[in-house]
């Protein structure tokens, strides 16, 4: 179906931002320095080549994930001895109540 002339007078006639726009651009244009966008690319490029490789990314969290086992560890074995050590002054009691007690050594 083709268009009527009302729908296409309407869509040159009722779009102001067009002419704002393309004023926009070229303000915008002028106040860029020549050789603007060689200079985004090559920034562009060089950024790229420096983003780690997904083999170190990987490398870099079994380091962590290491870590966060290794000091899981850790906190075990201090829970681990903190508990021995809780228990410890009871032993201590027998001991110096043993070693008091004539009787008790021969």
């Amino acid at each position: 179906m083709p268009e009527s002339s009302y729908v296409s007078i309407i869509n040159r006639t009722m779009k102001p931002e067009s002419p704002s726009w393309s004023l926009l651009n070229q303000h915008a244009a002028s106040c860029l320095r020549p050789g603007f966008a060689g200079r985004v690319l090559r920034a562009a490029r060089q950024s790229a080549e420096t983003i780690p490789s997904l083999f170190s990314q990987f490398a870099v969290g079994v380091a962590t994930a290491a870590l966060c086992f290794g000091a899981l560890a850790v906190l075990a074995m201090h829970q681990t001895a903190s508990a021995a050590v809780a228990s410890q002054p009871g032993w201590q009691e027998i001991a110096s109540a043993s070693n008091a007690d004539p009787g008790l050594n021969p």
